[in-house]
């Protein structure tokens, strides 16, 4: 295992826990929950457990609790169009993971950041809203560990799923996906403030 496995989660993962604790409403219960499961969830990133002769992540298994306990409050419309987005997501990311695995050579950049960018991408031409673009991104990628393993596995091939190497993949698409969407949303505060300036100019003239 690479010495730098692991630590682009480390850090995002501690930069939303810091969000979450110091910055949050106090008063709110999402506050203490997302922090109690950040912390457990960096806790628990270096454990694997083996299930069916897959060997799975802890970290992984915990994310999946809160992605289907999202889904489950939904709609059914709203259910399946995210589960159609998340279905999209986790064939682009077995692609990706099999192209990179029997032709390497058109990987020009780093694995990690070319997969990332690729997750937002999709998130963004999948669905408009920010929230749901982090739950299809999450879950499809997941989604995606399963499959690629079981690929794997007629293969004999060992693969780990949901290891620190996928939580790498998923922090920097989180972090793209949170960067592109501020940026959205400051074009929007700046287009809104200006329109009205061009209003109220337009009323004085």
């Amino acid at each position: 295992m690479s010495i730098l496995e692991g630590l682009t989660f480390y850090w995002v993962s501690w930069f939303f826990w810091i969000i979450a604790t110091f910055f949050m409403n106090k008063n709110g219960r999402s506050r203490l929950m997302l922090s109690l499961f950040l912390l457990l969830l960096i806790i628990v990133s270096p454990y694997t457990v083996v299930l069916f002769n897959f060997e799975l992540s802890i970290a992984g298994l915990l994310l999946c609790c809160p992605l289907y306990s999202f889904a489950a409050r939904l709609d059914w419309k709203k259910r399946m169009y995210l589960l159609i987005c998340s279905f999209i997501i986790m064939l682009a990311y077995v692609c990706f993971h099999l192209f990179a695995l029997f032709d390497p050579v058109w990987l020009i950049f780093p694995r990690n950041w070319m997969l990332a960018v690729i997750l937002m991408l999709l998130s963004f031409v999948l669905n408009g809203k920010k929230i749901h673009r982090m739950y299809i991104v999450v879950l499809g990628a997941i989604q995606g560990e399963f499959l690629y393993a079981l690929i794997l596995s007629k293969y004999s091939f060992p693969y780990v799923i949901g290891s620190l190497t996928f939580l790498d993949v998923l922090s920097l698409s989180t972090i793209l996906i949170v960067l592109w969407s501020g940026m959205e949303s400051l074009a929007s505060f700046y287009e809104r403030h200006f329109n009205q300036l061009e209003r109220e100019k337009q009323k004085l003239s």
